[in-house]
């Protein structure tokens, strides 16, 4: 599992880019301590995360086809939410 801060980096690029595919997005947040939840609709999921306790978690779209980019504001909401729960998530990921 990469350290908290090369995860942190990746987001912040992920970010600026528009050419991130879902597997990508679902690996850096799961080395991140996230937990993914497929939602009813296809392609949609929740990330949720042990140290965080929420009614609400971020949600985003991966589209409907294997290889599909995520469009630049899901990664953006996800970002913000990270930056939000940083030190929570930074500790998290420590501990384990």
């Amino acid at each position: 599992m990469a350290s908290f801060e090369k995860n942190w980096q990746k987001l912040g690029n992920y970010k600026n880019s528009g050419n991130v595919s879902c597997s990508d997005l679902l690996k850096l947040l799961k080395d991140m301590g996230f937990e993914i939840i497929d939602c009813r609709k296809a392609g949609h999921k929740i990330a949720t995360h042990p140290a965080i306790s929420l009614q609400d978690y971020p949600d985003f779209n991966c589209g409907h086809k294997p290889g599909n980019k995520v469009k630049r504001i899901y990664i953006k909401k996800m970002y913000n939410f990270v930056a939000t729960h940083k030190d929570a998530i930074e500790g998290y990921i420590n501990e384990v």
